[in-house]
Formats: C-alpha cells, structure tokens, sequence
C-alpha cells in the first residue's frame, strides 16, 4: 500500500462550523498469484479517519481507496494519519488461513495531513457616528474592534477606503493601535484601534460615510469592512457676517457714500450750533 500524501502535506478545508474535511487516495496492489482479500484499520492521529474496511484483488492487480479524514479542531498542527492493510485469505485455498497466521503479511502508508491555515477576520465599531463641530474645533475618536478567529496570527492593516473625502475636506485623520504590536492571535486574539478625526473651521453642514478597510498580511484576499457615518457641522452664522450675506459690490459703494453724506450732514450741523453760540456771546459781549 502507499498512499499519494506520504510525503507531502493534504490540508483539511472548512466545511462549516468546527468541521475540515479533506479526501486521501492510496494505491493498494497484489502481486502475488493468488487472488487477495485485504482490510483495511485506520489510525487518525487526532483527526478522524475512515475508507472502505476490505477489498478483494485480483492476482497481479491493484485498486484505489479513499482515504476521509475530518477535525473538529481549526487547530493547524502537522499530523500523520496511518492506514494498515492486512490480507486475511488469499485465493479457495481453505487452509491457508493457518499459513497467514503464521506470516501475517501485512504493509502500511500514511498520509500527512494538516488543517489549512486561515485568517478569519471580523471587525465592528463601538459608535457607528460621529460629530465633527466647526465651531468648537475639537478632535473625535471612534474605536474599532478587530478579531481573528483563524488558526494563524495574522498582522492587519487598518485603512479609509474611501480618504478622498477626507481630503477634499481638509479633515485630519491618525489610525493607532492599543496593543503592544499589530500581531493578532489565531483563535480569537483581538486588537483595538483608535481612529482621531481633527475638524476644519470651513466644514460645512453635511453627513457622509467613512469606510474602514481591514485587511489581512497573511491572505491578502481576506478584508473586512466596517462604515462610520462622520457628521460634520459649520460654524454658526453672526447677524453682522456680510460676508455671508452675498450683497452686490455696489451696495457697498451706496452704503459707503450714504455714511459719508450723513457724516458731513453731521459736521456741518455742528458747526452751525458752534457759530451760533459765538454769535450769542458776541451780543452779550456788546450790551455790556
């Protein structure tokens, strides 16, 4: 007997929960001259494995068998399933059976099989919203929970899929992460992140959607993403904020031209209350 994976690995895929499956083939041949009935035992080492318990072959012939093997475990460590074949009668000779007792000839393979390696990342955010303010133009933090339920510790990269419109929008933004390094254990590790937003004093009132992109070192195919909705708020507007108010070039220059008209109104009033006030004095001065 000898089995296809001897030498190199079979690796066990995800078939659903707690459950990886792979199929192993091994050749088993007869090249006596006697027709052969062979059974087979199997031995999982830690995984569970099965195929066909007997086959007859022909003298000179050989067939195939099957080889399952199953884990409940993600767990990825190397293993070696063993599968014995041992011939119980050959041929219509009735009293060989003493004879095999005697010999007992028998041969065994094994099959190197281990559970894939898998990154399986999940991400979610402690508040799905936050609130950028023009007018208090102070920095907003969300919080992103990141884990690994593969069987690999896997380094993730946390990116804005979609930077430009925080770019557009002169919106600061600085990614950190909690833990003493980005490494996050297989079987359930975790990391938190830290995403600051620092507001521009020209936002304007407006909501859109920032999309987080987590992304595995490991398998670059395996992302993950998560939306926060970034609120953004401008500044109130003051009564006497002309610049708001989208008046024409012209109404500034009647406007100034009105206030000097009024100003000189003024200063020519003034002058005459002063005049007549001289002109009392100077007739009091002469009835004296």
């Amino acid at each position: 007997i000898s089995c296809d994976n001897e030498e190199t690995t079979l690796y066990l895929d995800y078939v659903g929960t707690n459950d990886y499956y792979a199929v192993g083939t091994c050749t088993v041949e007869n090249p006596s001259t006697f027709e052969e009935t062979v059974e087979f035992s199997y031995d999982g080492d830690g995984f569970v494995a099965s195929g066909p318990p007997d086959a007859t072959i022909a003298a000179g012939d050989s067939v195939e068998i099957q080889v399952m093997i199953r884990s409940a475990s993600s767990d990825a460590t190397l293993r070696n399933v063993t599968i014995d074949a041992e011939v119980t009668s050959v041929g219509p000779n009735e009293n060989f059976p003493d004879f095999l007792q005697a010999f007992l000839p028998s041969d065994s393979s094994n099959i190197m099989a281990q559970v894939a390696e898998f990154v399986d990342l999940s991400a979610s955010l402690q508040q799905g919203s936050l609130t950028l303010s023009s007018e208090l133009m102070l920095p907003m933090s969300a919080t992103l929970f990141v884990t690994n339920n593969g069987n690999v510790d896997d380094d993730v990269t946390v990116t804005i899929e979609n930077a430009a419109i925080l770019e557009e929008r002169n919106i600061g933004l600085n990614i950190t992460n909690s833990g003493q390094s980005g490494t996050i254990d297989a079987g359930g590790g975790a990391a938190t992140y830290t995403l600051r937003f620092t507001p521009d004093p020209s936002m304007a009132d407006e909501s859109f959607a920032v999309m987080i992109k987590i992304q595995s070192s490991f398998d670059n195919s395996q992302t993950t993403e998560v939306s926060l909705t970034l609120n953004t708020t401008a500044p109130e507007e003051s009564i006497l904020d002309l610049t708001e108010m989208n008046i024409p070039t012209w109404a500034y220059i009647a406007g100034g031209t009105l206030s000097l008209l009024v100003l000189f109104a003024i200063v020519m009033s003034i002058r005459k209350r002063i005049r007549g006030a001289q002109s009392s004095r100077s007739f009091e001065d002469d009835e004296d």
